[in-house]
């Protein structure tokens, strides 16, 4: 046993050392020189010799069994380790899924601006959803009495989805979502704060849409209100207040109210833009829209004011500039300058052809445009030539192109009264 002992201390498992082999050597010969002096006795001495090698094995298998058994490779977890692990998990899924609906609100932006009302209504919902799976995750672990860690993405979202909604043309949906918008920020921060003031100038527009003008006055001037207590006079979303206010007043006809409230903001967009903004040229357009009701000259002067810096933003192959174009066409055809009204309004039909294609609406307006300055030239020929291309393309889009084309002309006759 003893051995065998030493043996697995060598590292040598199953083979015996030499020294080892000598001391049963030495046992055996003590054994035969037993046998020997005894004489008679050497069964007595066999069988203690047996005996004896009977307790040696009995013994290797005793150490044998004693010998502990191989541990095998563990890593010890404690459950504080579990839950910190899972709280990890939880939150990276949750900053994804925020990053996600932030993603989402940007393409909702782009596609809105470039007039893809549907797609941008759709990113804006799935956005909304996010938001709001997770600000209901974070009342849960404590932030109720805060509205949740996102209420504010909530409500901005829910704000997005009103304006969208507008612009596609359901001003129904489009005050729900405002109203709704409006509850959660009242709620959140108070009445007179600078979120509640936007939610209410959008809320103005769609009624302003629906031709409640008295109810989007009355919002557009709370908003300028709250604005005016925050941020004062010479700030961009003050002027938006009041442009908003401009545009239901010359709605009602007050067009001296309107131009003094334009004016206003004009001051302010120089002031902090300078002077070739596009907002500038916005507004400059807004005033010669007012101005074609009393005063035809200062009208073209202000839109070719605004054209110069729609051309130098964007050049001139830009729809803006077919649009500049198109009103300046019709401001001199109503001052009877009808030579010069075919140059521009054949130059706003170039830029659309060229964006819009040969069918597109504007495309027709501008032909029927162009062939009433015709007709007040004294061309009626090729008068009749720009009619009719305009009533082929109503009538390839499924409408009565004649009919359609004796409105243009009546619209034409009482805004530039001729």
């Amino acid at each position: 046993a003893r051995m065998r002992e030493k043996g697995e201390k060598k590292g040598v498992p199953g083979q015996v050392a030499e020294g080892d082999m000598g001391e049963w050597s030495h046992v055996s010969r003590a054994s035969e020189e037993n046998e020997d002096a005894n004489g008679a006795n050497g069964d007595c001495g066999s069988r203690g010799a047996d005996e004896g090698e009977g307790r040696t094995r009995q013994d290797a298998k005793e150490d044998a069994s004693a010998k502990p058994a191989r541990k095998s490779w563990s890593l010890p977890i404690k459950p504080a380790e579990v839950l910190l692990a899972i709280v990890a998990v939880c939150v990276g899924m949750c900053m994804w899924q925020k990053q996600t609906g932030d993603a989402k609100v940007a393409l909702c932006a782009q596609r809105h601006e470039r007039g893809e009302y549907d797609e941008a209504l759709q990113l804006c919902h799935e956005a909304l959803v996010s938001y709001h799976e997770l600000n209901e995750l974070s009342k849960l672990l404590g932030f109720r009495q805060y509205g949740g860690i996102l209420s504010g993405d909530v409500a901005q979202t829910t704000d997005n989805l009103g304006v969208v909604s507008m612009n596609i043309g359901d001003s129904q949906a489009a005050l729900r979502y405002l109203r709704a918008a409006l509850a959660m920020r009242t709620e959140k921060l108070g009445a007179r704060s600078l979120d509640v003031a936007a939610t209410k100038d959008n809320m103005g527009l769609v009624y302003r849409q629906m031709g409640d003008l008295d109810q989007a006055m009355a919002l557009h001037k709370e908003a300028l209100s709250i604005r005016l207590e925050h941020v004062g006079e010479k700030d961009l979303s003050t002027a938006q207040s009041r442009t908003s206010i401009a545009n239901v007043q010359y709605q009602m006809d007050e067009y001296d109210d309107a131009l003094q409230t334009y004016r206003q903001v004009l001051a302010v967009q120089e002031e902090l833009l300078g002077g070739d903004h596009i907002d500038l040229a916005g507004t400059l357009q807004n005033m010669a829209q007012v101005k074609k009701h009393s005063d035809l000259k200062e009208s073209l002067s202000l839109y070719e004011r605004s054209l110069a810096i729609i051309v130098g933003i964007y050049g001139h192959n830009h729809q803006n500039v077919a649009d500049t174009l198109h009103q300046m066409g019709g401001v001199q055809l109503g001052m009877r300058r009808n030579g010069e009204a075919v140059e521009t309004y054949q130059q706003a039909l170039e830029i659309y052809s060229s964006l819009l294609g040969p069918s597109h609406p504007d495309v027709a307006a501008t032909l029927t445009y162009i062939g009433e300055a015709l007709d007040k030239s004294g061309k009626p020929e090729e008068a009749e030539g720009f009619f009719r291309q305009s009533v082929e393309i109503w009538d390839g889009m499924g409408i009565h192109g004649g009919e359609h084309l004796a409105l243009t002309r009546a619209e034409a006759a009482k805004e530039y009264g001729i």
